[in-house]
């Protein structure tokens, strides 16, 4: 991997890592469903700018259907799933659950397929599981209603991500991953419109709150789709969903820094265990060296 390849892969956790605690800002001023509708109109807008600058279309007179489905099942619901989460679960809660995307695209391959996973996926999903429960029973946080609830909400957007990988690769491999990102951003904001408009909050909300939502939008959705699609393309799947190790690193830091949000042991212990296990379903074997060319 370049040098460039690897600073754009820290640069990319450090903002996925970052979108949870802007979320946690901006949430209880203004409510879920407006911090996702806000999110994803401002990222959708620059998206489709930057497409119409690159003279490339989405061809939404023949298929806006596509993208509108696509965009309420990739972004609209899992994001508005983190929003109401984040009322209730520290940023570093919410990033370790997210990592559990590739956790799901394992099972749900393994149902469709019924095709026997390695015994490196079967033993990470167990992992996994043993790690989020731990996480939830031991955690800094209380186990009640309420975070129940937010933890299934997060486990919901997860599934989709999964899902939505899983449905992008079948329906829509072919398409220049640029498009496809803008297509499904402008799908998610149409179909979250309604709530959005909703939930308008009634007094403007405070300067920090603003500031959170334009960064959310822009910069953690927009930008890091941008980063995301350029690592794809420069250094494969496989590497660039390494990503996944890194943002609840940084969920945590910065939450610590400015949330004053803090871990204890066994929260710690079940973050470990769900990074351990993203690493087993991924397969990433650090110590083995790539065969060297003769």
């Amino acid at each position: 991997m370049s040098t460039s390849s690897l600073i754009r892969l820290i640069l990319l956790g450090m903002i996925w890592g970052a979108s949870f605690l802007f979320q946690r800002i901006t949430v209880p001023e203004v409510g879920a469903g407006f911090t996702a509708a806000v999110r994803l109109a401002l990222a959708a807008t620059m998206l489709v700018i930057l497409l119409r600058i690159l003279g490339r279309s989405l061809d939404l007179r023949r298929r806006w259907k596509d993208w509108l489905l696509l965009g309420t099942m990739s972004a609209a619901i899992p994001f508005l799933c983190f929003a109401y989460a984040a009322r209730s679960l520290p940023a570093g809660y919410m990033a370790v659950i997210n990592a559990t995307v590739p956790l799901f695209t394992v099972l749900m391959l393994w149902a469709g397929s019924r095709s026997r996973p390695s015994w490196s996926k079967r033993i990470g999903v167990v992992v996994g599981l043993v790690g989020v429960a731990v996480m939830a029973r031991y955690g800094s946080i209380g186990l009640n209603t309420q975070t129940i609830v937010a933890f299934g909400l997060c486990f919901i957007a997860s599934a989709l991500y999964a899902y939505s990988s899983i449905f992008i690769r079948q329906h829509h491999a072919d398409m220049n991953p640029l498009v496809l990102a803008g297509s499904s951003q402008l799908g998610a904001a149409v179909a979250i419109l309604p709530l959005g408009l909703w939930s308008l909050p009634t007094v403007m909300p405070s300067t920090s709150v603003i500031l959170s939502l334009l960064v959310l939008g822009l910069v953690c959705t927009g930008l890091a789709y941008i980063l995301y699609f350029r690592l794809l393309s420069d250094i494969g799947s496989e590497k660039a969903v390494t990503n996944t190790f890194l943002v609840p690193v940084f969920a945590q830091l910065w939450g610590a820094l400015f949330l004053q949000e803090h871990l204890s042991l066994a929260g710690a212990i079940g973050f470990a265990l769900v990074l351990l296990a993203v690493a087993l379903v991924l397969e990433i074997k650090p110590w083995r060296r790539a065969p060297r060319v003769v």
